[in-house]
């Protein structure tokens, strides 16, 4: 039955759905937090909080009073561990966000209803944004109690925006391959590799290696925002720039309908 023959203006009836499809995304937002927990926040927060433990426990132990000096180097090592396990939080966080759904026939059974699939994906993307940040908030709190000097804030700032440059990859990848954990992995250690090889000789390489994720800024981007809250504004946009890109990108390929099977 159409609009036309129930007499309901065709605008009304758009925005009647409208309506309807926000409210299904509100709803499925409490469920698709609820599987990020169950999935991956329980995940997240034993094994950053294992790694926190036998890393930075022993050395406490054996330095003593030393531990909280001003210019002991347990500050540099809670910062690297720190920057560390934000970067497996959110590989555990992007793993499969899209491609799960799809290698277990979620897919076809979801947007059966009318519900955009962009805009459910785009859903998903920042309530696992905010699950990640609120499990590195609790980590962070664990942190400062072994080391009153470290900044929660500036570590969820940090976060946040390791989550939008790393999970923009890692959601674009889950879009177009099967195997997206381990092509984010391959990706973020290449580039890595790649730009420490052929960035500093120049030549074609060396241009070639710019079009790579800007992942060796993680380092110095990581020392001076977690300690200090100052990062060069051009690294932080180009960070988040990359991830947004591949983001809107995967979104793209959504609208489509070229997802990889």
């Amino acid at each position: 039955m159409s609009a036309e023959s129930t007499g309901i203006p065709m605008n009304r009836t758009q925005s009647m759905g409208s309506a309807l499809n926000r409210g299904r995304l509100a709803r499925y937002s409490l469920w698709q937090f609820r599987d990020f927990w169950w999935e991956r926040g329980i995940a997240i927060l034993l094994i950053g909080g294992l790694w926190g433990y036998v890393v930075l426990e022993p050395l406490r132990l054996t330095m003593g009073p030393q531990w909280t000096a001003p210019n002991s180097p347990a500050a540099r090592m809670t910062l690297q561990l720190a920057s560390a396990v934000v970067s497996l939080a959110v590989l555990i966080a992007v793993n499969g966000i899209v491609s799960t759904d799809r290698k277990h026939g979620y897919y076809r059974f979801l947007f059966a209803k009318p519900v955009s699939p962009v805009l459910f994906y785009t859903q998903v993307f920042f309530v696992y944004m905010a699950g990640v940040i609120i499990s590195m908030l609790a980590l962070g709190g664990l942190l400062r109690t072994i080391l009153p000097t470290f900044n929660v804030l500036n570590f969820l700032i940090y976060s946040a925006l390791i989550y939008v440059a790393m999970g923009g990859i890692g959601f674009f990848l889950s879009v177009a391959t099967r195997f997206d954990w381990l092509t984010l992995a391959a990706v973020w250690l290449g580039a890595r590799i790649l730009r420490g090889v052929y960035g500093p000789r120049g030549g074609w390489r060396s241009k070639l290696v710019e079009l790579l994720p800007p992942v060796h800024k993680l380092d110095d981007v990581a020392n001076s925002l977690i300690a200090n809250r100052t990062a060069p504004g051009t690294d932080v946009l180009w960070l988040a720039g990359y991830g947004i890109l591949f983001l809107v990108l995967g979104l793209v390929l959504i609208r489509k309908g070229q997802i990889a099977d």
